[in-house]
């Protein structure tokens, strides 16, 4: 076989390694793939070195050791200490400006002699014109970072943004080249500004919809509260919403225990069968022995929602804030605002919102579920044509013939809400501003409590470790001393700490 001429000496280990596996193959023939011929593993290799989300179809394994380890040539080699040191970007110009030297290097010769139009010598030491027309002195890269430290953080500093530290150094009459790269390494790893930074609001991921199936095969749990003490000691309401129909129960009870959340589903589970999967927040009630037992009996799959992530159960929210709006508006009183009256007027505030056609869907829930709309009173009242049109005698054919008819409407809700989900992620992936982590990567969580709170509390804590992603977007975090958080967390909530 013929030799192999390494460029890095990283490379002469895996040269070792195909020479020992090469006497097991009767033949081994390498071939050059050209450029653009390669473009799937170039995309794959650019991909690798970016720190975003992997897309659905690329699966990552992340490698923290060599598959062949490396020999270490210094091992037989007397070990020295070696210091490091930067070499001085003034030299070049001050060179130059004394006594017309210039770098061997033409291309280097040329760019000192452009610049250096711009710098002067006073007094043995280098100055810069800057646009201003003042002088600015010219310091090393290290007397520049120490310049902007001061600035930022010391005894008349507020811990301003970069560009704003920058600004400071320049009309106090300084300069050197990475000022401004210096300032943005400075504030972002400062633990002060990164402790009270602000939280970013931008999407950082794509919107995540949750598919529907069929009538009562997913249902949204929450519970709402609490409510003005109503007769009966009611304070707190159980809300449910079929994804798919959008039919809404709700159930007031006096206090908030497994127990009656598992009598409330099962009142929803006599009523309208059993269903794939409940998709609830991480409240005791729902996360207790007595509810999950009772979901397992009946084989129902258990869904949390993420920690302080409403939007991971967006529908049931939704119908939290329609029936409190509908029951505001009418226990209202100006002679006694927000009376204890809430639970009577419940019933209609479900009645109406069951029978208003939905956006997502085209169609009322009570259409979906019976296949015909309601009855109102109104149309009694005020004898609609429907009203007027009824025969008792052909009510029972014309029953029959809208369920046989209620399946392709159902079909047909299904493909107007796909539209509609489209349309949604449409819209919100237009302001997305892309960011992931990777396991091991350093986060803040952002304090969810107010207890113990006040105006100079930091708006975040930790430091943690992320130790696993759930899916995208989500995380399981550690703390530093490795016992795990409960529970994932959205990335809303995550803000990487650089140390």
């Amino acid at each position: 076989m013929k030799e192999w001429s390494c460029i890095d000496d990283n490379m002469m280990a895996y040269r070792q390694e195909v020479r020992k596996l090469e006497d097991k193959f009767e033949g081994l023939e390498l071939s050059h793939v050209l450029r653009h011929n390669n473009e799937a593993a170039d995309r794959l290799a650019n991909f690798g070195s970016k720190r975003e989300a992997a897309p659905s179809d690329v699966f990552v394994e992340h490698l923290y050791t060599p598959t062949v380890p490396h020999k270490d040539t210094t091992q037989d080699a007397d070990t020295h200490d070696v210091a490091m040191v930067e070499a001085d970007w003034r030299e070049p110009f001050i060179r130059f400006l004394t006594s017309q030297e210039l770098p061997q290097d033409k291309n280097e010769a040329e760019r000192i002699s452009r610049r250096s139009k711009l710098y002067v010598m006073h007094e043995s030491e280098l100055y810069k014109k800057s646009p201003s027309g003042i002088l600015q002195r010219c310091v090393s890269l290290e007397e520049g970072r120490q310049l902007l430290k001061d600035i930022h953080s010391g005894i008349c500093g507020n811990h301003a943004a970069a560009r704003t530290i920058v600004g400071k150094a320049y009309r106090q009459g300084f300069f050197w080249p990475t000022a401004v790269s210096d300032a943005d390494k400075i504030v972002r790893t400062c633990e002060g500004c990164q402790f009270f930074a602000r939280q970013i609001h931008l999407p950082a991921q794509e919107l995540q919809t949750i598919p529907l199936s069929w009538p009562f095969a997913v249902w949204g749990l929450d519970m709402v509260g609490p409510f003005k003490k109503a007769v009966g000691g009611y304070t707190h309401l159980f809300v449910a919403i079929d994804k798919f129909s959008k039919w809404i129960e709700a159930k007031p009870v006096v206090t908030i225990t497994a127990d009656n959340a598992q009598d409330f589903f099962i009142n929803i589970v006599h009523r309208f069968g059993v269903p794939n999967r409940i998709i609830t927040d991480n409240g005791t009630q729902f996360t207790g022995g007595v509810f999950k037992d009772f979901c397992e009996d009946f084989g129902i799959k258990i869904c949390y929602a993420l920690v302080a992530h409403p939007m991971s159960n967006g529908q049931v929210e939704r119908a939290n804030g329609m029936i409190l709006q509908g029951i505001k508006a009418r226990v209202f009183d100006r002679l006694k605002p927000y009376a204890g009256k809430w639970v009577q007027q419940l019933p209609s505030v479900l009645w109406s919102l069951r029978t208003t056609p939905s956006r997502a869907t085209g169609q009322s829930p009570f259409f979906l579920v019976y296949g015909a709309e309601a009855m109102l009173p109104s149309e009694v009242e005020f004898e609609s044509l429907r009203f007027r049109n009824f025969r008792e005698e052909r009510y029972e054919e014309d029953r029959v013939d809208d369920l046989h008819q209620l399946e392709e409407a159902r079909e047909a809700a299904l493909i107007r809400s796909a539209r509609y989900l489209q349309g949604l992620r449409r819209y919100h992936n237009r302001n997305v501003r892309s960011r992931a982590f990777l396991v091991g990567d350093l986060v803040l969580r952002k304090i969810q409590t107010t207890r113990d709170r006040h105006k100079l509390s930091p708006l975040w804590e930790g430091t943690f470790i992320i130790f696993e992603v759930t899916r995208p977007g989500s995380y399981r975090l550690k703390r530093e001393d490795g016992t795990l958080v409960d529970n994932s967390w959205n990335i809303e909530h995550l803000r990487r700490f650089y140390a």
